[in-house]
């Protein structure tokens, strides 16, 4: 056996297996199933929990990054969670079928003889035929339980080592433009040769190999003997060994792929892949929106500017808020003889602006406070009052306004925020108008201590 192993290599046919080598790996097929149930099992819980975990660790961080740093994790929040559930739902369904097929095992073990037929009731005759003729026997079952269970455990590890890997080329590309825009001064420019090269690399090169290769080769055979378009296929062979670590998933994906339908195979690549692009997307939007419903249509978006949002009360800022870098006050309602306003400072928006406006960095901080202006009704807060300002709660940075309310009756008040206020309508970026209602209830004694002297020490 062993010789004739070795003349078939020689001869450069492919070698048949040992006998022994095959019943070595039928033992090994048998203990792996509990393992794939293991897996199965503690995977499926922890794949849909990451991304909710995976959030509140970058979100975070949103007024940290970098262009390219802001990009990196955009792709992060969309490829990530996509990859977890749809990962996770084939995994719950590979559970699914690995207890059908320990199930059909375990009947099996107890009722070898299968369906007695003469025994089953309340079925005719020419019913028991067709279902003699199409249902299978447990054996059959078993094996086809058994092989679907392990494609899809295939399949599942292929997917999830090619995505881990796509999205470390693409976090390396991203930060890799980050770097050089930082060398050559221009970011925005570097960042969109970031994406143009993550556009080439990803589709240019697979779409460019199979034209030259497995559509204009097998038309123009003759192709293969000249050297230039030789190395040309090969150097977009290598190109593509970086994109899709081959030697890991090529032989997972080309077995299945050549003993099942390999159009339809694909076809469900292709599908799998815009269904993990749909699904992130989808759990960015709700991440990132209220609702994806349309049927909050009498009170949208729009109606709600101007009136309580969330995101400018410190005290209901939820998940979603923190990747949304808007001013805000402590709560809703005021009882101070202050409102405390915290003007968040946005490197991504606002150092553009500030490289443009402020050459001298020792003038930093009088420079970020011209950019904010701060209004209730009549009394404008002076930009030389914001207090610079590190708010660990937050993870951000910013200044602090303080406006007074002490001689205000109660009542509802609306403060009138603006960014980049001096900004001409068709300039880039437009100034940003906020408008943060609240509710002035002072405490009984806040009269008494203003008409003894004894107000806050912090003047206007």
């Amino acid at each position: 056996m062993t010789e004739g192993v070795e003349r078939d290599e020689a001869a450069g046919v492919p070698a048949a297996v040992d006998d022994r080598e095959l019943d070595r790996i039928e033992r090994l097929r048998d203990r792996t199933d509990e393992i794939e149930l293991i897996i199965s099992g503690l995977t499926t819980v922890a794949l849909f929990t990451l991304p909710g975990l995976l959030f509140e660790v970058v979100s975070g961080r949103t007024t940290h990054q970098s262009p390219a740093g802001s990009q990196a994790m955009e792709v992060l929040l969309v490829l990530a969670p996509g990859v977890f559930y749809a990962l996770g739902g084939c995994f719950a369904v590979h559970l699914m079928i690995r207890a059908y097929w320990a199930g059909l095992v375990g009947l099996r073990s107890v009722y070898p003889g299968g369906i007695v037929w003469d025994r089953v009731p309340g079925i005719g005759r020419l019913t028991r035929e067709y279902h003699q003729a199409n249902l299978p026997d447990l054996r059959r079952a078993i094996t086809s339980a058994d092989h679907a269970a392990s494609g899809l455990f295939s399949v599942i590890s292929m997917i999830a080592l090619g995505m881990v890997w796509i999205s470390v080329l693409m976090v390396g590309i991203l930060l890799a433009g980050q770097w050089l825009g930082s060398v050559t001064g221009d970011p925005d420019r570097a960042v969109d040769l970031s994406l143009w090269i993550l556009a080439l690399v990803f589709v240019g090169a697979p779409l460019l190999l199979w034209l030259l290769d497995a559509v204009l080769g097998a038309r123009m055979p003759a192709l293969a003997r000249r050297p230039a378009y030789r190395a040309a296929v090969a150097g977009l062979i290598r190109i593509n060994g970086w994109i899709w670590p081959q030697r890991l998933i090529l032989p997972v994906q080309l077995t299945l792929q050549s003993n099942t339908r390999p159009y339809l195979f694909s076809l469900l690549i292709a599908l799998g892949t815009v269904c993990i692009l749909f699904v992130g997307f989808t759990r960015y939007e709700t991440w990132t929106q209220f609702s994806l419903s349309e049927e909050f249509r009498y009170l949208d978006r729009s109606a709600i500017e101007g009136g309580v949002d969330s995101a400018h009360y410190e005290s209901l800022r939820g998940g979603p808020d923190r990747l949304r870098t808007v001013p805000t006050i402590d709560d809703f309602e005021q009882r101070s003889a202050f409102v405390r306003v915290f003007l968040p400072y946005w490197p991504l928006r606002d150092n553009a602006l500030l490289d443009e406006r402020c050459p001298d960095p020792a003038q930093g901080v009088s420079c970020l406070q011209a950019l904010w202006s701060v209004r209730l009704g009549d009394r404008t807060v002076d930009p030389a009052s914001l207090l610079p300002t590190e708010r660990r709660d937050l993870n951000q940075r910013g200044l602090t306004a303080l406006v007074p309310l002490a001689d205000l009756p109660p009542g509802r008040y609306t403060l009138e925020i603006v960014w980049n206020g001096s900004a001409a309508p068709d300039h880039a970026p437009p100034a940003e108008h906020y408008r943060v209602p609240f509710v002035f209830s002072p405490e009984q004694e806040l009269g008494a201590r203003d008409a003894a002297g004894r107000g806050s020490p912090i003047g206007f």
